[in-house]
């Protein structure tokens, strides 16, 4: 009995590494979501007069929208704007990405399944950079096509980002369902070697 306790303990152990540090780059992913799309992002609205950033509209916007933003940011406020882009900008979308392949590479067991997580990891954090390029280029330069394209790529961004949050919480929810499942079968497993019987 006390090996096979050991012997639990350590094989819990040695699964419970590699999950402290995806919950731990999770964390951090959090906390720069928070920063980013909360601090920064809505606290450019003192500038604009309480105008909501093109960042946040998920539903897109149209070259009127644009027009009434770009009229209210002066050169100092685009170069903030651009400042929070290339860094928690940066930073956010690095960190989902990194989030999605650590929680893919933890629960998934096929290989294709892993190399999709990543693939789809990789593009959304291409999309969502490329969508702060194409923001910024909207409100410098206000046409119809970078308009357009800027309001794609934003509900693109937002629609994949869903999409991936959904899926690790599904991933993290089937992880946990099967490990407790496993460790309930492996408890009854041993009361029966043990005592015959279950209890």
């Amino acid at each position: 009995m006390a090996q096979a306790k050991s012997d639990i303990q350590h094989a819990g152990h040695q699964e419970g590494s590699p999950g402290i540090l995806v919950f731990a780059i999770l964390a951090v992913t959090v906390f720069i979501g928070f920063y980013y799309h909360i601090v920064a992002l809505q606290g450019m609205e003192q500038l604009t007069g309480g105008m909501a950033m093109l960042d946040h509209r998920m539903s897109g916007f149209e070259v009127a929208d644009v027009e009434r933003l770009a009229e209210r940011m002066d050169d100092d406020a685009m170069g903030q704007y651009n400042g929070v882009h290339i860094t928690a900008g940066r930073l956010f979308p690095a960190l989902m990405a990194l989030g999605l392949i650590a929680v893919a590479l933890w629960t998934l067991k096929t290989t294709w399944a892993r190399w999709g997580a990543i693939i789809v990891a990789v593009g959304y954090a291409g999309l969502e950079i490329w969508a702060t390029i194409a923001r910024e280029q909207a409100l410098r330069d206000v046409t119809q096509a970078k308009v357009a394209l800027a309001s794609s790529l934003t509900i693109a961004q937002w629609l994949l980002l869903i999409l991936i949050i959904i899926w690790i919480v599904v991933m993290l929810v089937l992880k946990f369902v099967a490990r407790n499942s496993t460790g309930l079968a492996t408890s009854l497993d041993a009361e029966r070697e043990i005592g015959g019987t279950y209890r």
